[in-house]
């Protein structure tokens, strides 16, 4: 159900599903300035239950925070473990932390440059190559939904398959619960692909991630086969995905801001301003579902023990009491803390990734794609409620 702004303007908050309100461009924003200038926890749906919203930045940062009657780890272990596995992203306390500095080493930031150097920017040059010459295509299909997959593929060191399987695999299993036979399959495939390869590092180490989580120890433990086995299609569910979502938000915000791809392409200084504030401004995760495991009060409104809270990242992310004109898009913006990619316990790992893979993007697309812009008569922008992207982004280049 896609609403418009005058109709979610007009909707009661109440009414509002997160899962099936499509919410595309600013509708999104709106109803969740609507539910911030309440103050307080705002009444939602989401699969048909009530939940709250929290859309304060205060407030999400705050419930972020608590680790007690909120443990990040419930949710996960709810929606994707049961075809992941079991990853740090689904564990809280000791366990949390103890699986998280195994898996994060070789995410670290100068790991990460090293990648990013030597495989991705090439990596990313490959890809344009394959349609530079036709002077137009879609963005969404043949760049941004197949770079962060072959990149996780050739940094994990695996056989290159095929790029829309890699996709398929990765858009299944986050379709868990809603269709689990679907993600139970894809969770198949991709054992099938990885387990031969991590028996392979065990008896040759590469120079390659599964090679690092097989070797890597901590307190005298190390990964087993499964632990390796979850980590890696969790990169695939959550970090490849989440990366080409933000990917197709970046180029969009970047062919509609009236002047941004003109300033982006003979300013290349403030490319990482840009990057910077398409998370802020339209993150790749909007909202984020958590489960109250206490009673507790929560942005004016008590919540007991098993409630949905649904944290609006997006809403934080554009509170006026934290940016000023949080709505404009301001590449040189002075940076501030951002809830995109989380806070405390769940901070996302692998965030100096997700950046670096979003700048050498925009990089290559600039300096490759001359005079890049939106094909006549498209009208394309972001959708979805709790995870958000661009599904096509029809363009032409050159002097055509």
């Amino acid at each position: 159900m896609a609403l418009t702004v005058p109709e979610v303007t007009q909707m009661p908050l109440a009414d509002l599903d997160l899962i099936s309100a499509a919410l595309p461009g600013r509708a999104l924003h709106e109803a969740l300035r609507v539910a911030r200038a309440s103050g307080r926890a705002a009444s939602v749906r989401l699969h048909g239950m009530p939940a709250l919203l929290l859309t304060r930045f205060v407030d999400v940062k705050e419930f972020l925070a608590d680790h007690a009657s909120a443990p990040g780890g419930l949710t996960y272990a709810r929606q994707v473990e049961p075809v992941v596995g079991r990853t740090f992203i689904s564990m809280d306390g000791d366990d949390h932390r103890f699986h998280r500095q195994l898996a994060t080493p070789a995410f670290r930031s100068s790991a990460v440059e090293r990648f990013v150097d030597q495989c991705l920017a090439p990596l990313a040059h490959e890809i344009v190559d394959r349609f530079v010459l036709r002077g137009e295509g879609d963005l969404v299909a043949e760049f941004t939904d197949v770079l962060p997959f072959v990149a996780i593929s050739r940094k994990l060191g695996l056989p290159v398959a095929s790029e829309a399987r890699q996709r398929i695999w990765a858009r299944s299993l986050l379709s868990f619960p809603g269709n689990p036979e679907g993600a139970r399959a894809a969770s198949a495939e991709l054992t099938a692909v990885i387990a031969p390869e991590i028996a392979a590092r065990r008896r040759a180490p590469r120079d390659d991630v599964l090679s690092r989580l097989i070797e890597t120890e901590i307190e005298g433990r190390r990964f087993d086969d499964e632990d390796i086995l979850a980590h890696a299609r969790l990169l695939y569910a959550v970090g490849a995905t989440t990366t080409a979502d933000a990917m197709s938000n970046l180029f969009w915000a970047l062919l509609t801001v009236p002047g941004l791809a003109e300033r982006a392409r003979h300013e290349p200084s403030l490319r990482p301003g840009v990057v910077q504030e398409l998370l802020r401004w339209e993150p790749p995760v909007a909202v984020l579902p958590r489960m109250v495991t206490a009673p507790r009060r929560i942005g004016g409104a008590d919540a007991p023990a098993g409630s949905l809270v649904m944290l609006a990242l997006a809403g934080a992310n554009r509170d006026p009491d934290h940016f000023e004109d949080p709505d404009a898009f301001r590449p040189e913006r002075e940076e501030r803390e951002i809830l995109t990619f989380g806070f405390g316990d769940k901070y996302c790992p692998g965030v100096h990734l997700a950046r670096r893979q979003l700048r050498a993007a925009l990089d290559v697309v600039l300096d490759r794609l001359p005079e890049l812009r939106l094909a006549a008569g498209v009208r394309v922008a972001p959708t979805g409620a709790t995870l958000r992207s661009v599904k096509a982004l029809p363009v032409v280049w050159g002097g055509g």
